[in-house]
């Protein structure tokens, strides 16, 4: 078998012979981490790259999997942003991994923040007040315990080059171990010194409890917590947490990935130890984002075998009114934009398309005040079947990371756009688990007057 370099070599020798002057393009070849690229290129993200171009989008790793709920971003210490990747199936490669990514789209190679071998652990990541990451870790036991262990661990940001970043566990909390294949996602928000951390405890039929967190000293201690049932279309092993906090402080829970629900929490009335956690109410659309002011969310329209694609339409149910509801998009079936990610008082959420190729990954902002609209787009360089996306809005940049399927893996792209303000108010002026693609079926859809809107 060739080896990578004297492939090139035949490649560049057939070129020349054949009296062709070889035209290879910006990104012509994959090359592994360190990899050898031909004359005028450099390997960067895992991708030969010509020397002076700076392409659209740039793959920084190849996995087995990886979740959609398992790719967070965060505000770099310097300029741009860093993406948290919890890579749960790459065999000898599990563990959670960051990714820096300058404002002009240059990566980092990947860095091993906290790395796990056998077992499958779901995770959510926020920025602790003292510059480290705060990664909360939902592990299923080993052989020998029979409980689930919620940790929160401290990770620092910078450490000396190719050395190990220090972790400290801040927080440690159990619940009885019912089985399963994977834990359930956790969710997590942040404001300044609390922490709110969303997670399923599947005994007694299943419920959702809310952890409320406050630093002291170096560690991180519950001063209250709230819990509710899980309603009965959401089994307690697919109680999959997410928490949405708006600006004023009210936290949205969605649980479920093929049937979802939605509670509310007021921290202001749940200090003392009084949880005051709403009941779920059922939605059969699929929750994007919420604020007290309402619930914005995807609907899934007619699927169209021929194409394997799905209509969409973007709803916005606010907590008094009619909603409001934007038609014409559509998603292949394997596509899924997961959640929103909070920015200027609204959230971003991607990939929004009316283009079932998805030749662009298109950012769409959405509040409870303004209406839908694209806001960025990046180009994308591959071909391959995109799975989740996941954006990011930082000044006057949208950070862009999504994953597509390759033969039997997943690649990770990541690009950088330029944020379109113009015009806009204030901004400028489905879960899916491994291997499935379950998605929602027709029901009621969020209707106040009907008793079925989110809370």
């Amino acid at each position: 078998m060739l080896g990578r370099t004297a492939r090139y070599v035949l490649v560049l020798s057939t070129l020349l012979g054949a009296g062709c002057t070889p035209e290879l393009g910006d990104v012509p070849f994959a090359c592994e981490s360190g990899g050898v690229c031909p004359e005028g290129y450099s390997c960067q993200a895992t991708v030969c790259v010509r020397d002076g171009a700076t392409p659209t989008s740039r793959r920084p790793k190849r996995v087995a999997w990886i979740n959609p709920p398992e790719m967070f971003w965060l505000s770099s210490e310097g300029e741009g942003a860093t993406l948290i990747v919890n890579d749960g199936f790459t065999p000898g490669a599990r563990g959670i991994y960051e990714i820096r990514v300058a404002p002009d789209g240059k990566l980092s190679e990947p860095r091993a923040l906290y790395t796990y071998g056998g077992g499958t652990i779901s995770s959510a990541v926020v920025p602790l007040p003292d510059g480290r990451y705060g990664v909360v870790l939902v592990r299923f036991p080993n052989v020998e315990s029979d409980e689930t262990t919620l940790e929160l661990l401290g990770i620092e940001r910078t450490s000396a080059s190719g050395s190990t970043p220090a972790v400290e566990k801040l927080f440690s909390t159990t619940t009885p171990f019912l089985g399963g294949v994977e834990p359930p996602y956790v969710g997590a928000a942040i404001d300044g010194t609390t922490l709110n951390i969303a997670w399923t405890l599947p005994s007694g039929g299943g419920r959702v409890e809310v952890l409320h967190l406050e630093r002291e000293g170096s560690l991180w201690n519950p001063t209250w917590k709230a819990s509710t049932n899980l309603p009965p279309d959401v089994p307690p092993l697919s109680g999959d947490c997410q928490i949405f906090r708006d600006d004023g402080g009210l936290l949205t829970v969605r649980v479920g990935f093929e049937s979802y629900a939605l509670s509310t929490l007021d921290p202001a009335t749940a200090m003392g130890g009084m949880g005051s956690m709403a009941e779920f109410v059922p939605t059969s659309d699929e929750p994007l984002f919420g604020w007290k002011d309402g619930v914005f969310a995807m609907r899934l329209g007619d699927f169209d075998p021929a194409k394997a694609t799905y209509a969409v339409s973007y709803v916005f149910a606010p907590s008094t009114g009619m909603p409001t509801e934007d038609k014409g998009f559509v998603l292949p079936e394997t596509t899924t934009p997961f959640v929103g990610t909070p920015f200027e008082g609204g959230a971003l959420v991607t990939p929004v398309s009316r283009d079932p190729n998805l030749p662009t990954i298109d950012v769409a902002w959405r509040s409870p005040t303004e209406p839908l609209r694209i806001v960025a787009s990046v180009p994308r360089t591959s071909t391959g079947l995109v799975f989740s996306a996941r954006a990011f809005g930082l000044g006057d940049k949208a950070y862009v990371a999504w994953t597509e399927f390759y033969e039997s893996n997943m690649d990770l792209w990541i690009g950088v756009s330029d944020l379109r303000r113009g015009g806009m108010g204030t901004l400028l002026g489905r879960s899916v688990r491994a291997r499935a693609f379950a998605r929602p079926i027709e029901g009621p859809r969020i209707d106040k007057a009907q008793g079925q809107g989110a809370p």
